[in-house]
């Protein structure tokens, strides 16, 4: 199924990875796999209990960013909000 999600905290990541592995009709223990990393591992991801995912969205929520997870073959367009500056860009 072609959706994004919108993630805010490594909850919300770890529900985003947890609801494409499961649209994509893999289970934990197949992605594990493919990891080379225990099942445990994808469970703590998929709860969004691993350290650097959780300083990884609190960093981005602080520079006031949000992480959009998007499927690779969507088309994405980002507009600016009204009235705000052009960005610099990126060097």
């Amino acid at each position: 199924m072609l959706s994004w999600r919108r993630v805010h905290d490594a909850h919300g990541l770890g529900r985003a990875l947890a609801g494409l592995r499961r649209d994509s009709g893999m289970s934990q223990a197949e992605l594990a796999e493919w990891l080379g990393v225990d099942r445990t591992t994808v469970v703590r991801m998929e709860s969004g209990s691993l350290g650097a995912l959780e300083r990884l969205t609190a960093a981005l929520a602080v520079v006031g960013a949000d992480l959009v997870v998007v499927p690779r073959q969507a088309d994405v367009t980002v507009t600016p909000p009204r009235g705000s500056a052009d960005p610099e860009p990126a060097r």
